[in-house]
């Protein structure tokens, strides 16, 4: 009887293990498939949550994302301007990777004095699953307790790059497909 209900129990873990392989290639064969200068975008594409087209139809500072002070001292002291937190809406108008949505909110950060997407641009947008910290909250705590920082979930730039225009429709679309990414959407 313990032998049937093993064999049973292998053959299933083989069955499971069988269906799982033939899913998806790994990420780096899928890359291979790409020529070399689209596979930064391709790589971008590949840890994309969507892909969408439409309009930012707000955009307001997210202050409670912001690290307070001006500066930010990096690697050998250097002083950096702390980057701005911005959040905004969305109107989709289509999806290319990822469940179809008429809005979306989004987060972004740019540094001081750099270019911010304006309200009412239309573009195409690779936008990311990130942990977004309340720094603001973070060292406001800090400085009276030890507790540790409250994190939300969002869609995320990554960077410049993830705003592109709507012209690159077909090359996004081209690249999705070589990655194997349009089964993603839902």
């Amino acid at each position: 009887m313990k032998h049937v209900a093993l064999t049973l129990a292998l053959g299933a873990a083989l069955a499971a293990a069988c269906a799982t392989a033939t899913v998806q290639l790994p990420p780096t064969d899928r890359l291979a498939n790409v020529p070399v200068p689209d596979r930064e975008l391709a790589e971008s594409l590949l840890d994309a949550e969507q892909v969408v087209a439409g309009r930012l139809v707000q955009v307001a500072e997210a202050e409670q994302y912001e690290r307070p002070g001006e500066l930010v001292f990096g690697i050998a002291g250097a002083k950096a301007p702390a980057a701005r937190a911005f959040q905004g809406e969305l109107s989709v108008d289509s999806t290319l990777v990822g469940p179809a949505a008429r809005t979306l909110h989004i987060t972004f950060f740019a540094a001081r004095g750099a270019k911010v997407p304006r309200q009412d641009s239309t573009a195409l947008w690779v936008l990311h699953r990130r942990t977004l910290w309340r720094l603001k909250e973070c060292a406001e705590r800090q400085a009276i307790t030890s507790t540790g920082c409250i994190a939300d979930q969002g869609l995320a730039l990554d960077s410049d790059s993830d705003v592109r225009p709507l012209a690159d429709w077909p090359h996004l679309k081209a690249l999705i497909a070589t990655l194997g990414l349009d089964a993603r959407r839902r």
